[in-house]
């Protein structure tokens, strides 16, 4: 203890946050810290009595509020990205840059490790366009202050970026980690949910919006000193940072870990109807559950001109659990599509149109602020149109989401876990949980060496052991094993539950609601 607070004094006396510091040294768990932000060191003014500033901006913001030759605007003054700080390479003539395949379908991440890398998408099984190379993680930023900005750059700077996400689910065991949920409707399934936690995702700055050759992305960067090349939407500068002999093109990204779900409809949707469908189940979501704007962010994948997937995240540092509770909850998903039919000025139960929300004195033809419109996505108001989602959100209304463990089918994973039951007890009790809605085990048979027991079934996110005992388990003899395995599993960190071929089940159940789910009496 005396060595800790030792370190703690020296680094409160340096310009590091000391909780940060036991975090990333595992004294404490790193994830009840926020990620570091990116900042933008602000001169000071000649001849005042300012000091050197530095604003910080979240990740996934910085990648186009600092992106190269962006405006700053603080404090009355205006001043421009024009340099990033450089991380030290492997060698002194390198920079460090990463590579990955991007998939042109579902917009699945596949970092490369290896020059060639996967050739079929390991979500979709797609074929992989080329690898995107040359991929810069965004560091943090310095500005030069401008006195003068035409209107040629004020409309630059309305176009913006092009800034595309991907994602990846995270990698645990044998391969991704997620789960799956399929939307039924009177027996047909209209869409497929995927779900993970701390999913990665990569923000990548592609370049001007407005470019005039969209095939060319990225950004020229100075290798010796941090420098960014003008752009051809950029007028000539009276104050151009001269770039050394050496530079490449490299493309800025950032990432971060998310809970994100993945929403797919299985019907064929236009564009304009699934720019209004995200539109609709984002803001839905947050009048469901009480969040805030900056809370939850969508998206399209794999980008803006294919919109097969609407990628929903939560935004919000931690997460806000809602996401998971969609895949748990059987009729979550259909409670959001009414509070969206009623946004939209439907009728959630018979799709009569109102025209217009309460309190307004003009009707909504396509959309309008109090529906579909918002400030977060104004590109994409003439895409939106309440009317062409209308019968979509009716049968997602009246539709029922049956999740599974893992990346496969309900229907199909039970049938897995039949096959590795022990006994007809253990396929009663997981037919007892596919009848009931509940949610079925991760996995069958599980050897735990350290504690020489098999559990029947066990949830691996919880952490849960099962066992279903039958009569055999009434001997002494046997219950007093099932009592020392019972404490070492518990020692380890497994909550131990137990349903005997007496017992209620649903009682047991109910107890464990958080695991299995809820049976309404």
């Amino acid at each position: 203890q005396l060595e800790l607070l030792t370190v703690s004094k020296n680094i409160s006396q340096s310009d590091f946050y000391s909780y940060r510091y036991f975090a990333s040294e595992g004294f404490l768990p790193g994830y009840s810290f926020p990620r570091l932000p990116i900042s933008a060191y602000i001169p000071a003014r000649r001849g005042g009595g300012d000091r050197d500033e530095f604003l910080n901006r979240p990740r996934f913001l910085a990648i186009s509020e600092y992106g190269p030759q962006s405006i700053i605007y603080h404090e009355g003054a205006r001043y421009i990205i024009n340099r990033v700080i450089l991380p030290v390479g492997d060698r002194n003539d390198e920079i460090l840059t990463n590579s990955a395949k991007i998939c042109p379908v579902c917009g699945y991440l596949h970092p490369l490790n290896d020059p060639n890398g996967p050739d079929l998408c390991q979500r979709c099984d797609s074929p992989l366009d080329p690898p995107v190379r040359q991929l810069f993680r965004m560091q943090n930023v310095t500005t030069r202050r401008r006195d003068r900005i035409n209107s040629d750059e004020e409309e630059r700077l309305r176009f913006g970026y092009e800034i595309r996400t991907v994602v990846r689910f995270a990698d645990r065991n044998v391969g991704p980690s997620y789960i799956t949920a399929q939307v039924v409707n009177s027996g047909t399934v209209i869409g497929n949910l995927t779900y993970g936690d701390t999913a990665t995702l990569w923000r990548l700055n592609l370049g001007w919006s407005r470019r005039k050759d969209k095939e060319r992305q990225g950004f020229v960067l100075d290798l010796e000193r941090g420098y960014w090349a003008k752009n051809e939407a950029v007028i000539d500068d009276d104050h151009e940072d001269r770039l050394s002999q050496r530079t490449a093109r490299v493309i800025p990204y950032v990432d971060d870990r998310k809970n994100c779900l993945l929403f797919v409809p299985s019907l064929s949707l236009s564009d304009t109807q699934m720019a209004s469908l995200q539109a609709a189940l984002k803001t839905a979501i947050q009048v469901c559950y009480q969040l805030e704007d900056n809370e939850l962010a969508a998206e399209p994948l794999p980008d803006r001109d294919n919109r097969n997937t609407i990628l929903v995240y939560e935004a919000s540092e931690g997460g806000a659990g809602v996401l998971r509770r969609l895949m748990e909850d059987s009729g979550a998903l259909a409670v959001v599509a009414k509070i969206a039919l009623e946004l939209c000025h439907f009728d959630p139960g018979t799709g009569e149109d109102k025209r217009r929300a309460h309190g307004m004195n003009e009707d909504c033809e396509a959309a309008c602020y109090s529906c579909l419109m918002t400030y977060g996505n104004q590109r994409e108001h003439g895409l939106l149109d309440r009317q062409k989602i209308k019968d979509y959100l009716l049968d997602l209304a009246s539709s029922e989401t049956v999740a599974s463990p893992n990346s496969v089918p309900k229907q199909d994973h039970l049938i897995v876990l039949k096959r590795q039951a022990g006994s007809d007890l253990e396929i009663k009790w997981l037919d007892f949980l596919y009848e009931q809605g509940l949610r079925l085990p991760s996995k069958a048979q599980m050897l735990v060496e350290s504690c020489s027991t098999r559990p029947d079934f066990s949830y691996e996110d919880e952490c849960a052991a099962i066992y279903i005992d039958g009569p055999a388990h009434e001997y002494p003899e046997r219950q007093q094993r099932d009592q020392e395995q019972t404490l070492c599993m518990v020692d380890r960190g497994y909550e131990v539950i137990r349903f005997g071929y007496e017992e209620n089940w649903v009682d047991i159940v109910n107890k464990h609601s958080y695991i299995f789910g809820r049976i309404q009496l």
